[in-house]
């Protein structure tokens, strides 16, 4: 038997030797160089920055482009054109006045042969133009006493109130005017639109029973030879009756049929 207080000596397995090395022969590796230090991108202007930056070198090419033609400080900048003729206006020669701004020297205007509304530039030193005053808008420069340009096309919902009150009295004036002309082209020849309507009921206040009475008078005399004799025998107001359509013709584009393009321009 052995004695249990004997010492055991157990040998446990133990990893592979290290290999001796000959110091002489020993040599040391390279040290590591770490990682390449990346270039930081650059910090972008803001935009406020490059906005100055344009406008500094826009200045500069303006600056050069003075001194390369004599000093003029505006440089290649193309010249404002004039504004164009409204194709509204084309054809049209005379205008009437409906309202004149003299501190501003500005007219709005009626052309006579469409009725279009139209806003023009007058010379400083006119005098107040009362509505209706003729005013030429035609293409030769020469017969310009009045108007130095067109400025463009007005609308009746931005003209004045004062405008807007004498806007049916010019038009009414305007027909009166081309009276024989009106009563010719629509009182003589006026006839029924459809088997309900008479062409008579296209004027305000006009309705079935008062268009028959004008038929009738007109048929008691052959043709109305005046405006006058109109008058007095269908007892109305031709000018003003005819005036007020082409009024309500003008606020509603709409309307149909519209005696403006039946009966305008005015053939003189």
């Amino acid at each position: 038997m052995t004695d249990p207080r004997r010492k055991r000596h157990i040998n446990t397995p133990s990893g592979p030797k290290k290999r001796e090395v000959d110091p002489s022969t020993f040599k040391m590796s390279r040290p590591a160089e770490g990682r390449k230090e990346i270039p930081k991108p650059k910090p972008q202007e803001s935009r406020s920055q490059g906005r100055r930056n344009q406008r500094n070198d826009r200045g500069n090419n303006d600056r050069r482009g003075g001194r390369n033609q004599g000093g003029n400080h505006q440089g290649n900048r193309p010249r404002q054109q004039k504004p164009e003729r409204p194709k509204a206006l084309e054809g049209e020669e005379w205008a009437r006045v409906i309202e004149h701004d003299t501190k501003e020297h500005v007219v709005t205007a009626m052309s006579e042969k469409t009725l279009a509304f139209c806003r023009l530039k007058v010379r400083t030193d006119c005098e107040l133009m009362i509505p209706s005053q003729r005013l030429y808008i035609g293409t030769d420069a020469a017969q310009r006493e009045q108007v130095t340009g067109i400025l463009g096309m007005a609308r009746r919902d931005r003209m004045s109130n004062m405008a807007k009150m004498d806007m049916p009295l010019v038009v009414q004036m305007f027909v009166e005017e081309h009276a024989q002309y009106f009563v010719d082209e629509f009182y003589n020849k006026a006839g029924p639109i459809s088997l309900k309507v008479h062409g008579f009921e296209l004027l305000p206040d006009v309705g079935k029973k008062k268009a028959g009475q004008m038929v009738a008078a007109r048929n008691s005399v052959g043709v109305f030879a005046s405006l006058e004799e109109l008058n007095t025998s269908c007892n109305i107001d031709a000018a003003e009756l005819l005036a007020r359509r082409f009024v309500q013709e003008l606020e509603d584009p709409a309307m149909a049929p519209r005696l403006t393009e039946l009966l305008l321009p005015v053939e003189a």
